[in-house]
């Protein structure tokens, strides 16, 4: 009886394996479509090329001593001409199903159903950042990336706060190209800081805690001390300046707030050089900072070149020179600012 139900379990277990042996292998289905949507368009081709070549045996064997069949001949090369365009229209179709093109999900888009006029208006209205992610994010736009009135407004804007003698050649409309070819070639090539973030330097070293009766330190102990020094240029000429604790990707919201520690300076940029100073509740601080050219991406480095400072907030007094050893101010972009 235990071997007639073993029996019966294999045979069924059996059973099970063949019914999954003959399931449909969907993959090769797949496979298969494909290669027979492939086929499609060339097996049309192959029909309309048979075609063309009947029609031109067809017609080197026919009679042309009599003038009724020269309009024979003529409707057969019309005919051909028909024939080669068919062709290629084929052609077309069979290399655009080898390859799934993504549909365009701005084919409809209002915004570039406009005139390439009222676009560049329209993006005039953006800062220099905000028009770059925009020419970036659709390839429709790129024709306007290199529109030169655009650029010609975003000089225009830039410059003559961030240089003085800009600002008076402006002001006597008398700012101009000279040695760029292009305004677009200007904005690139021409040095100056960044806006929308901030340029951060991080300074480590080492010290000896001092010791004395409220310490609780260990004798013997070194100290790693790390903070961080700030410039966030605004756009009407000012900078915001801090040396605090806080880490770049946190100290956002307090350069927003102003919070103790951050002070307002002004700032000018001439040539490749940009000149910072800072008043501060009981000295004036100063830098001279290196636009660099160096490293990915334009105008994202400052060099500090010098630093010093005036005993008084008045800018008299004594003058302290602090070392400089070229540090690097690295660009951090934020959009809170």
């Amino acid at each position: 009886m235990d071997s007639h139900r073993h029996r019966d379990a294999d045979e069924e277990a059996l059973q099970a394996a063949l019914f999954e042996s003959v399931q449909p292998d969907y993959l090769a289905e797949i496979l298969e479509a494909e290669s027979q949507r492939g086929e499609a368009p060339r097996a049309q081709l192959q029909d309309t090329a048979a075609v063309a070549d009947n029609g031109s045996n067809g017609a080197t064997g026919t009679d042309l001593s009599d003038d009724g069949d020269a309009g024979a001949v003529q409707s057969d090369a019309d005919a051909d001409e028909d024939l080669a365009a068919q062709v290629d229209h084929l052609l077309q179709l069979s290399d655009e199903s080898d390859v799934d093109e993504e549909e365009d999900a701005n084919l409809h888009h209002v915004f570039l159903n406009f005139a390439e006029y009222l676009i560049i208006d329209i993006l005039r209205y953006l800062d220099e950042d905000s028009i770059g992610n925009a020419l970036c994010s659709c390839k429709r736009l790129h024709h306007v990336a290199r529109a030169d009135e655009l650029f010609e407004t975003l000089c225009r804007r830039i410059f003559p706060v961030q240089c003085p003698k800009v600002a008076v050649a402006a002001a006597a409309d008398r700012f101009a190209l000279r040695k760029f070819r292009t305004w677009f070639d200007m904005f690139y090539e021409r040095p100056r800081v960044r806006y929308n973030g901030f340029y951060w330097l991080k300074i480590s070293y080492y010290k000896k805690p001092e010791l004395n009766m409220w310490t609780d330190i260990t004798p013997g102990t070194i100290l790693q001390v790390i903070y961080y020094r700030y410039f966030s240029f605004q756009r009407d000429g000012t900078v915001l300046y801090g040396m605090l604790f806080k880490p770049p990707h946190e100290v956002t919201s307090v350069l927003r707030a102003m919070d103790k520690g951050v002070y307002v300076g002004r700032y000018h940029v001439e040539r490749d050089e940009v000149f910072v100073s800072v008043p501060t509740s009981h000295n004036v601080v100063e830098f001279r900072l290196r636009i660099s050219k160096k490293g990915r991406g334009k105008n994202v480095k400052l060099i500090l070149a010098e630093h010093y400072s005036f005993s008084e907030p008045d800018r008299t007094g004594w003058v302290n020179y602090y070392d400089t050893a070229e540090e690097e101010f690295q660009y951090y972009r934020s959009w809170n600012l």
